[in-house]
């Protein structure tokens, strides 16, 4: 069967862009092709649950790519409010909380829902459980492209086109639909593909001792360090794991340390009191001494961390829990004093895209005309969204572009259709 737009995958671009394709133009005969049963699983997902779709700081600096370009020819054209009022106008209000964007119903599934229903209703069609091996040119002239996939049941089928977009997402999260079948499609094309690599993801470390403070949250000001001399800040909760660390500081700190493998980093460190300059907390630590000198060093640290955080520093610093604050000698207060400011750590690289957000890496934006995503070898055929080596931090960024990237499809489709 002829289809005006095939859309491959639908999670967030690819439901964005058959919504907005359908709503702008009713007459094009629209079909989704998505390799699991039902649509949007990671979309559902995101946020926890709660969708954070957008976030109201919006500069490049909040984004990854292999193309500096990419923020003069698309970012430069975009603003957060574009997100909120596609949304709006389709029927979903959003709210605002310290900037970051969310539905109303904090139901991240009722996004996906209604982007997949009304899409439906549009009249745009659905092909579940069937996926795509490759996309050719038509040797037809009544079409542009044949879109090879497998269905359910094993048979090949094939769905010839004007027009296709590319929105599988990446390898991230398996569990909720990532692989890496977009890579395979685009290669066969001879697109250049980027190495993915995870991001958004936990920051291992080389630490055995670690696992004593697990599951300890705490708030910090982290500073990783690369041997380019460049110096990465963030400050914020983190979350000790029994070999990594999270939490959404270290999320965004990944996209460095994942992304050059750890050659270039030098190290990371926190400041783990981070309200108390050095001399001020190491001033605290003396008035202690002075007003309970029979109190054990643990209960003094305890006035700070919790127990396990305790626990960890002073097995990092070879101190037994016992000894009286009385007792400990002021070379060792100012080795606890800077070990609290400034606790090092030697990130790891750990591929582990189960744990990761969003994928790094990808089709590199070489290959594509950045203002419309449309592919330079191959007219008519779009790219959008993970599956192309574009991420941002977390806060609603890579939702930001997978749909802002999707409607800009969309909107030239339709603008070349009525030409």
């Amino acid at each position: 069967m002829k289809y005006d737009v095939v859309i491959i995958g639908a999670g967030a671009s690819g439901l964005t862009a058959a919504y907005r394709l359908a709503f702008k133009n009713p007459q094009l005969n629209i079909l989704v092709i998505e390799k699991e049963e039902i649509a949007g699983r990671k979309l559902s997902a995101s946020g926890n649950g709660k969708c954070n779709l957008t976030n109201a700081v919006y500069n490049e600096d909040c984004y990854h790519a292999t193309s500096s370009h990419l923020t003069d020819s698309w970012m430069g054209h975009h603003t957060y409010q574009d997100v909120v009022s596609f949304f709006e106008n389709m029927g979903i209000l959003l709210y605002e909380k310290n900037g970051y964007y969310y539905p109303i119903s904090n139901q991240a599934k009722q996004v996906a829902v209604a982007l997949c229903e009304k899409s439906q209703a549009l009249g745009v069609q659905f092909a579940f459980r069937t996926r795509v091996t490759s996309v050719m040119q038509s040797q037809q002239q009544n079409a542009t492209y044949v879109v090879c996939a497998t269905n359910i049941d094993g048979y090949n089928v094939e769905y010839c086109t004007d027009y296709v977009l590319l929105a599988t997402g990446g390898v991230a999260a398996s569990k909720l639909g990532g692989c890496d079948y977009g890579y395979t499609i685009a290669k066969k094309l001879g697109l250049k593909v980027n190495p993915v690599y995870p991001v958004l993801s936990p920051i291992y470390v080389d630490d055995k001792n670690l696992r004593i403070a697990k599951g300890v949250r705490i708030d910090g000001a982290i500073t990783l360090k690369l041997k380019e001399g460049r110096i990465i800040r963030e400050s914020g909760q983190i979350q000790i794991n029994q070999n990594s660390l999270s939490g959404i500081v270290m999320m965004n700190m990944s996209c460095f340390v994942n992304q050059r493998r750890c050659e270039t980093v030098e190290s990371l460190y926190i400041d783990t009191c981070p309200d108390l300059s050095w001399e001020q907390l190491k001033q605290f630590f003396l008035r202690q001494v002075k007003l309970f000198d029979g109190q054990s060093i643990v209960q003094v640290l305890n006035g700070l961390f919790p127990a396990s955080f305790t626990a960890y520093i002073l097995k990092r610093l070879k101190i037994e829990k016992g000894v009286l604050v009385s007792d400990v000698t002021d070379k060792q207060w100012n080795r606890l004093t800077s070990l609290i400011k400034k606790m090092e750590f030697q990130p790891q690289y750990v591929e582990d895209f189960e744990k990761a957000q969003v994928t790094g890496g990808g089709i590199s934006l070489d290959e594509m005309h950045l203002n419309r995503f449309e592919c330079k070898q191959y007219p008519h055929l779009y790219i959008v969204g993970e599956v192309l080596d574009v991420h941002g931090k977390c806060g609603g960024y890579n939702l930001t572009f997978a749909i802002l990237s999707a409607i800009d499809v969309a909107d030239n489709i339709c603008k070349k259709i009525q030409s």
